[in-house]
């Protein structure tokens, strides 16, 4: 699947139009809740590295303690804070480099194409 996605994307597929597809053939989606694919669990933020199209375990890093969470006091919500990426490990390729660089063009195009302060996927 991953694979096919990171293909998919490449070839000019929007996270929209992937997810859809596997929707349309009933493949279940990453961890747990409804189980349909949304295109968020693919394009994600490309910044703090979420989602399939960003997730460099596929290019054989994997990142522990990318970033941390602390509690504003004022407002109790949650803010992440990235840490340093020292801790990063290579483990296990899935996608080739080339592959990743024509995404993150893609990603690049397509987010340099939207308003200022408009999110990738959210058009």
């Amino acid at each position: 699947m991953v694979r096919r996605i990171f293909e998919g994307y490449a070839s000019g597929l929007s996270a929209r139009a992937l997810a859809a597809a596997l929707n349309a053939e009933s493949v279940r989606s990453p961890g747990v809740g409804s189980g349909q694919w949304s295109f968020s669990t693919i394009s994600g933020n490309a910044k703090r590295g979420t989602g399939i199209l960003n997730n460099e375990l596929y290019i054989g890093r994997l990142v522990w303690n990318r970033q941390r969470f602390i509690k504003d006091p004022g407002t109790g919500k949650r803010q992440t804070r990235p840490n340093p990426p020292e801790e990063w490990v290579i483990y296990l390729r899935i996608i080739d480099d080339d592959l990743w660089q024509r995404v993150k063009a893609l990603q690049d195009d397509v987010q340099a194409d939207l308003p200022p302060g408009t999110s990738h996927g959210l058009m």
